[in-house]
């Protein structure tokens, strides 16, 4: 019930919808002017407030964990990758990666790099209709097109949401006895993960990815200029405060 109550309100306060049901509760009230003309006013503040660079830039900017520089000599049992960057192209059947995608890409460099013995990789389905197992196919492509011996890739097939990542992948370090582990995701994601996997005691090291704040420009374009990728970022924001808010009231961060 969590699960699905929690993808709900994900659903229900987002940009897009707020302004979608502004804009049709103003179309149902049409016969009162009034009233609907100032939904439409803020409508449009809105859709500039979601749509402005600045704003959602310096938001994103004091969200997001800071990219850590590691030291050359410092090594981890297992890098923890984080599902949420791969899914099955529906036309073509193939492996279909996301702009998450960092998470496996960085993950793999650091192995490469002899940073870690294995990579962890959990994730089972995290969506109400799909059964995707997100895990089992990222390691299938690292196995098959990137080299990494099969032995070296430990997965969680069962984890749904972040929580579960956590205890799913404290009982797999458990079995293997591994001890000192590098967590890989998003930058606008660690900030719910890390407090999930310090809830069950799982020392972890931060490696953000996938960053989505810049340096501040201040030119029209990062000023002032509305794109419809900002209102994108604004999702992916509320998204998370969204997280972060309900992991607190069940307890889980």
């Amino acid at each position: 019930m969590f699960f699905f109550l929690s993808k709900v309100l994900t659903f229900l306060i987002s940009p897009t919808v707020i302004l979608l049901l502004l804009l049709l509760t103003a179309l149902i009230l049409k016969n009162r002017p009034v009233i609907s003309r100032r939904i439409l006013i803020v409508s449009f503040a809105l859709l500039l407030l979601f749509s402005n660079p600045f704003i959602i830039n310096q938001l994103l900017g004091s969200w997001e964990l800071k990219f850590p520089e590691l030291k050359a000599n410092k090594h981890y049992d297992a890098a923890i990758i984080l599902s949420g960057f791969m899914t099955i192209d529906k036309q073509t059947k193939r492996m279909s990666f996301g702009k998450g995608v960092d998470r496996m890409t960085d993950g793999l460099s650091l192995y490469r790099a002899g940073y870690a013995d294995k990579i962890i990789i959990s994730g089972g389905s995290g969506s109400i209709v799909n059964d995707l197992r997100e895990s089992a196919l990222t390691k299938e492509f690292l196995v098959k097109n990137c080299g990494v011996p099969e032995s070296a890739i430990l997965i969680d097939t069962i984890s749904r949401n972040t929580y579960e990542n956590a205890v799913e992948t404290r009982k797999i370090m458990e079995l293997h006895d591994i001890k000192t582990t590098l967590l890989i995701t998003s930058a606008f994601h660690m900030r719910r993960a890390k407090a999930c996997f310090d809830k069950l005691k799982i020392t972890t090291d931060s490696y953000p990815t996938d960053i989505l704040s810049s340096k501040q420009e201040y030119y029209p374009s990062d000023l002032i200029i509305p794109g419809t990728h900002n209102i994108e970022k604004w999702e992916i924001l509320m998204h998370e405060i969204v997280g972060v808010m309900m992991y607190k009231i069940r307890g889980y961060n």
